[in-house]
């Protein structure tokens, strides 16, 4: 173990990842598979009435000693539509041989002023594309465009016409009317798609080109069959590439996509050289599919955004960056400030980037035209190729967490970096839990809530792994676990070494929780879900046979899952973070919620932990 002051980079320990982890000592029995239709008992699951109601707290109680965490007005509930199993089927027909790209509305909007209109360029562009495709045998000819695929109507002649302010700003005229050579000052780059299918790589580069975006994905029925060959022309060529998903939002849940997303191409390394995974959410571009907003409420589209984020972090590490336009921000999400700590590449065809989605001070990325001088769209990035470097590996993205505990005051602690997972725990048995920073399989444990305290540093798991930590021995300490695609590494002492058990519980999105549910000692695993439009727990009580001790749905799909021993009574039970609005449990059997309240802000990620001795379980959060 190496004690350090505070944990302010990568870890220095030379790696030693448990391989494969394995009982010291006698072998238990080869675990029962994880089963959601047969467990014994299983608790009646709760009906439409006891899932939280929609939050109307809007203020945390107790003041911060010195500084209070800023408390903003939470968004509304975020409730994530339920898939439509039909559209999903549908999807295929629907999105053909190309599918959308990125600044699709926009374009249509320059050019028929409705985002699912095209206009005639851009059908021909699309069909000459699907050509070569075809030829080529990357593409179903079935799905082909045909002549009478789009309505040829006017938006004056019945279409659905957007809104005025939609793709343009009130200062600036659209992109059509500049040349095609014009750019910005910065560093520039492009993105592009299917619809490219012959992208002149040298050519681009040659014109100043030093980054690429690439599509991967749309949907969960959609992937773009040049998507190799174009990542690899791009990165031959020298450039930074990155991939993107076009979310069709209202057909599928937003982890769904995320994981087609990462499964496909959207997984990222901090190598210096590949971009953080890209959300492009805008405009829907099919009429099919309902309205420009994909007939999704504000609060239906921020549990969905929310619900693609963080799925996309827990598997890369890396949050992603959002492709949006002011406008259609504001009218789909009803101006959310719940992503400011996300990147942001911004589009629109003017010679100024426009004034910014609510939240973000600033851009990453700007989407500049659509006519040039890059094939595809044309990008720029507000800096340097070192610094585009470095944001590409994270370091300039690591900025320092801020952890505030509950309490009257309310405690902060500075540590870590909010690219860190964190977990607490009682790693000392002194009736107080304190906190861990889990980055890229190197943990560093702190000893103490406030002020100067001793941090272990040590290396117990992989990249992409979930920290857990419990009393899994039942000696009265805390130690540590990882949860690895449906798989617990446990170790029952605060050190590296190999795994003393492991066993499989759950699939491999699942969001792990720790508890001991039924009060006899040992805290054991449990896992959250989302199941249509809530969120299904599944406990269990045993570390060596972990058959499903408890099943029930308890909040909306889009909440954060948390445990705790709420009331002291020595079981744990769960609760949701649903924006800054906390809902706790303190029962298995009815799943009703016994306690709602206000803490810290809509984008906060949550702790739990007893903060002082002899007390419950309390909240906490991480900015």
């Amino acid at each position: 173990m190496l004690a350090i002051a505070q944990p302010a980079g990568a870890a220095t320990l030379t790696p030693e990842t448990p391989a494969p982890p394995s009982y010291s000592g006698m072998q238990p029995p080869a675990p029962e598979p994880f089963a959601t239709d047969s467990p014994t008992p299983v608790p009646t699951p709760v009906d439409a009435s006891q899932i939280p109601p929609a939050p109307s707290d809007t203020t945390p109680t107790g003041t911060t000693n010195g500084e209070s965490p800023d408390v903003d007005l939470p968004e509304p509930t975020e409730t994530a539509p339920a898939p439509d199993e039909t559209k999903e089927d549908d999807l295929e027909s629907i999105i053909g041989i190309l599918g959308a790209k990125m600044g699709q509305g926009l374009e249509r909007l320059e050019d028929t002023q409705d985002p699912q209109l095209p206009g005639a360029e851009e059908i021909t562009e699309r069909i000459e594309a699907e050509q070569t495709l075809i030829e080529e045998n990357v593409a179903d000819r079935r799905l082909a465009t045909g002549p009478d695929a789009f309505d040829a109507r006017s938006p004056a002649q019945g279409a659905t016409a957007a809104p005025a302010a939609f793709g343009r700003t009130a200062s600036h005229e659209p992109s059509v009317s500049l040349a095609a050579s014009w750019m910005p000052a910065g560093l520039q780059g492009m993105d592009v798609a299917s619809h490219q299918p012959a992208v002149n790589w040298s050519r681009a580069w040659n014109q100043g080109a030093r980054f690429a975006y690439v599509k991967a994905t749309e949907a969960t029925s959609y992937t773009n069959p040049l998507f190799t060959s174009q990542t690899s022309g791009a990165t031959n060529a020298g450039m930074l590439h990155g991939a993107y998903h076009f979310a069709i939002p209202n057909v599928s849940s937003g982890a769904r996509q995320a994981n087609y997303f990462v499964d496909r191409g959207g997984k990222w390394t901090a190598d210096g050289n590949t971009l953080p995974p890209l959300l492009d959410i805008e405009y829907n571009p099919y009429s099919e599919l309902g309205d420009t907003c994909y007939d999704m409420s504000a609060r239906e589209m921020i549990a969905w955004i929310r619900d693609f984020s963080s799925t996309v972090a827990a598997r890369t590490g890396r949050v992603p960056m959002i492709y949006t336009t002011t406008d259609w921000w504001k009218t789909c999400t009803g101006n959310s400030n719940a992503f400011a700590n996300h990147p942001l590449h911004i589009a629109n065809y003017a010679k100024s980037p426009g004034s910014l989605p609510n939240g973000w001070g600033k851009y990453t990325l700007w989407q500049y035209s659509s006519t040039g001088p890059f094939e595809g769209d044309s990008n720029v990035y507000n800096g340097s190729l070192s610094q585009l470097r470095d944001f590409a590996r994270g370091s300039r993205i690591a900025g320092p967490a801020k952890l505030y505990f509950q309490g009257n005051p309310v405690s902060s602690l500075a540590y870590g970096h909010t690219t860190d997972e964190f977990v607490t725990c009682d790693w000392d048995g002194d009736g107080i839990a304190t906190p861990a920073a889990f980055r890229n399989g190197v943990w560093y444990i702190r000893n103490g809530l406030t002020g100067n305290a001793s941090v272990t540093e040590l290396r117990y798991g992989e990249k992409g792994d979930i920290p857990i930590c419990g009393d899994w021995d039942g000696d009265g300490l805390d130690t540590l676990g990882v949860y690895r695609k449906g798989m617990a590494y446990l170790r029952n002492s605060n050190t590296t070494g190999k795994a003393d058990g492991t066993f499989p519980f759950g699939a491999a999105y699942d969001i792990p929780l720790v508890g001991d549910w039924n009060g006899d000692g040992y805290d054991t695993l449990g896992v959250a879900r989302m199941e249509g439009v809530g969120k299904r727990f599944y406990l269990t009580d045993s570390n060596i046979r972990p058959a499903v001790s408890h099943t029930f749905i308890y909040g909306n799909a889009g909440d954060t899952p948390i445990s705790g021993d709420w009331n002291n009574d020595g079981f744990s039970t769960v609760g949701v973070q649903r924006s800054n609005i906390w809902h706790l449990t303190d029962d298995h059997s009815t799943a009703a919620t016994t306690s709602r309240f206000a803490f810290g802000n809509p984008d906060d990620r949550p702790l739990t932990g007893q903060w002082s001795r002899g007390t419950g379980t309390s909240v906490g959060v991480i900015r």
